[in-house]
């Protein structure tokens, strides 16, 4: 059964919403405007409101991927802009503080990152304790650090709607109860179900990081692929995430109400069905940043004889595919005789799908996001730090028996960086993989046995590693290649048991120190990190080692930072 929960929105700041006017452009001071282009150069689809209690002008726009509200004076003056945030981009410490200081909150909601004048960045956020009927607004640094509090009553409403809810639950679990004491069927079980003890401890962490608060949570694995999906209620929603057996997350997909559908999305449906109907929509998050909607409409309204076609949206609201429309189960197999209308949209549809057709035989330079999930959960898993060079779908000799496949090119941002090239069938199936450079440079296998001694100084050390390897490195030193609390790791010892020195792979991304990261973005802002290692020996202090990718030159340099992030000359 299906709970269901709700979200409200709570009035933060000393900003009235009540009060707010909507403007058009050209009612905003010139010296207002001016200034919102300097403070957001990527800001998109931008509305203008005026709070007339506080006469501040109010830009509400999508920044990237984020809905943001930045608040300027009359002369122009800027005074904060607020980023909406979802609950997986907040930082693990937020998350964790949460979870241990208020063990019985209900939900986390108005979750902002706030750049504010004179104010270091901070994140703000409402958390609903329905058993208490009390609100916390907890204040964090921009790593997660607990900053203030504050605390106001809960809404009679927000409680009413609450306890509401859970009372039309109990019912319908009551309902369903005594339908399944009546002799109703129970659903078959699916075989690729699993129960989450048996989940490998890092998915269940990642998914634990990604899905907070998550309900009716079900797992899955299947053999074929060797993914780990997960079905649960998010925030209300119906939702899904896939992740790989080391952990690694692929995507989210969370249904949407169709009403809530942005009018971008109902524009591109009308040119191809003038009279339609959204019945189901999803939204789906991917590792590779290639995100996608995916809508099922019908021709007209809903009936028994209709037919779904599913179609499939960048994040622009651009269609990417377009999939055969499909006929509800009914007992009535006759095909009615179509209209005028919908011969109109089925002629558009055929056009779409020859286009389609025509990839089979001739080899196509395609788009990242035409590319099928299989690609994303690919790259994800083995290769992270790549990305999509280029990509063509065609016929090769030696996958004849599977018609048109992908080729995918994939390399390291920068000059000179390793580069892969990976085969899939139409619907993500991997068929090979070319690696030059693992080619290139094999593995050692040890040829001489790792001395007790170097052993022995190794688990001194280092008390707690898991997936311990030796293997031979130059000048007959070792090299003991491990995992430590998440981290892969390298640490060199000399055949007199020495310890030489650790390299500590910083990954994912998220995981490198905020300072590091909001350096190369403040100070650096043609450059992207590309890896991140932290460096330790006898001879000197810990530090990290960054590889930073020229976005306009396209070239790499070599960049480090102290321990606490600082540049190091």
């Amino acid at each position: 059964m299906k709970k269901v929960l709700f979200i409200i929105s709570a009035v933060i700041f000393s900003v009235s919403i009540m009060n707010a006017q909507p403007l058009k452009t050209k009612a905003v001071p010139k010296e207002v405007i001016n200034q919102f282009k300097i403070k957001n150069k990527n800001a998109k689809s931008v509305k203008w409101e005026k709070e007339e209690d506080e006469e501040m002008y109010v830009a509400n726009f999508k920044d990237d991927k984020n809905d943001a509200k930045s608040y300027f004076t009359s002369s122009g003056e800027w005074l904060k802009t607020m980023f909406f945030v979802e609950m997986e981009d907040l930082p693990t410490n937020i998350i964790n503080y949460t979870k241990k200081t208020y063990p019985t909150f209900t939900s986390m909601e108005d979750l902002f990152f706030i750049k504010e004048k004179g104010v270091k960045d901070y994140y703000l956020t409402d958390i609903y304790i329905v058993p208490e009927k009390i609100i916390h607004t907890v204040k964090f640094t921009a790593t997660g650090r607990f900053i203030s509090e504050s605390n106001r009553q809960m809404p009679e409403s927000f409680i009413d709607k609450y306890t509401k809810e859970k009372e039309t639950a109990a019912q319908e679990e009551e309902t369903d109860k005594k339908s399944s004491k009546k002799g109703k069927k129970e659903p078959p079980v699916d075989p690729n179900s699993i129960a989450a003890d048996k989940l490998p401890p890092a998915v269940l962490k990642t998914f634990k990081k990604r899905f907070v608060n998550a309900s009716d949570i079900q797992w899955y694995y299947s053999d074929d692929d060797e993914i780990y999906r997960v079905s649960c209620v998010l925030r209300g929603e119906q939702a899904e995430g896939t992740f790989t057996k080391d952990g690694a997350w692929i995507n989210t997909t969370t249904e949407l109400q169709p009403k809530s559908l942005p009018s971008a999305f109902h524009k591109s449906i009308a040119e191809f069905y003038a009279n339609y109907t959204v019945v189901a929509a999803w939204k789906e998050i991917r590792a590779d940043k290639q995100d996608h909607f995916i809508i099922d409409v019908i021709e007209g309204k809903k009936s028994k004889s209709s037919k779904i076609t599913k179609m499939i949206f960048d994040k622009g609201a651009k269609i990417i595919k377009i999939i055969d429309a499909e006929e509800d189960d009914n007992e009535d197999s006759g095909t009615p005789e179509m209209s005028r209308k919908e011969r109109k949209a089925q002629a558009r549809m055929e056009k779409e799908f020859k286009k389609h057709q025509k990839m089979e035989y001739e080899a196509k330079n395609i788009n990242e996001s035409e590319l099928p999930s299989g690609v994303g959960r690919w790259i994800a898993k083995d290769y992270p730090e790549y990305t999509v060079r280029k990509a063509e779908y065609k016929k090769f000799p030696e996958f004849s028996e599977h018609g048109s496949v992908y080729k995918v090119l994939i390399q390291r941002p920068g000059v000179n960086q390793p580069h892969a090239t990976g085969y899939f069938t139409h619907n993500g199936e991997l068929l090979k993989v070319v690696d030059e450079f693992k080619k290139e440079e094999p593995e050692k296998e040890a040829k001489r046995e790792v001395s007790a001694a170097i052993v022995e100084a190794f688990n001194k050390n280092n008390p707690n590693v898991t997936s311990l390897k030796w293997k031979e490195g130059e000048d007959n030193t070792w090299i003991a290649v491990y995992k430590d609390k998440g981290y892969d790791n390298e640490a060199t010892y000399t055949e007199s048991a020495t310890w030489m020195g650790t390299i500590t792979i910083i990954e994912p991304k998220d995981k490198i120190p905020s300072s590091i990261r909001s350096y190369v973005a403040k100070q650096l802002p043609d450059y992207e990190i590309q890896s991140c290692r932290m460096i330790s020996n006898p001879n000197e202090k810990p530090y990290y080692n960054t590889v930073l990718y020229d976005k306009k030159q396209k070239s790499s340099i070599d960049f480090n930072f102290t321990i606490k992030g600082k540049p190091m000359e």
